[in-house]
Parts: structure tokens; C-alpha cells; sequence
């Protein structure tokens, strides 16, 4: 099984970084691991967002 991640933060006070830190131990907690992983620190209210289309 191969699990991704997309994470997203959408004002400066978050961070999408600290969210998959958060992730990662979670998933190892079920003895798997994130195959890739995808972040943006952007609104969700634009429809540009690269990392979600990919």
C-alpha cells in the first residue's frame, strides 16, 4: 500500500511541515510509511495550487 500525503497550510501562522512531522508518526504507529509527500503553504480560495494538481 502506498500511502500519499498532501499537505496544505493556508496563512503564515501554519505550517505544513509541522503537519507532516504530526503525520509521520501517526502512520508509524500502524507500521507504514508516507511514499510522497506534497506541501503548499497557500490559501484554499485559489484554484492555483500545483502541488494538488499533481
Amino acid at each position: 500500500m502506498f500511502i500519499r500525503a498532501y499537505l496544505r497550510a493556508s496563512t503564515d501562522d501554519q505550517d505544513a511541515s509541522r503537519a507532516r512531522d504530526y503525520l509521520e508518526t501517526f502512520v508509524s504507529g500502524y507500521g507504514k510509511a508516507i511514499a510522497s509527500c506534497y506541501m503548499e503553504n497557500a490559501s484554499g480560495s485559489h484554484a492555483d495550487r500545483p502541488e494538488l494538481i499533481r
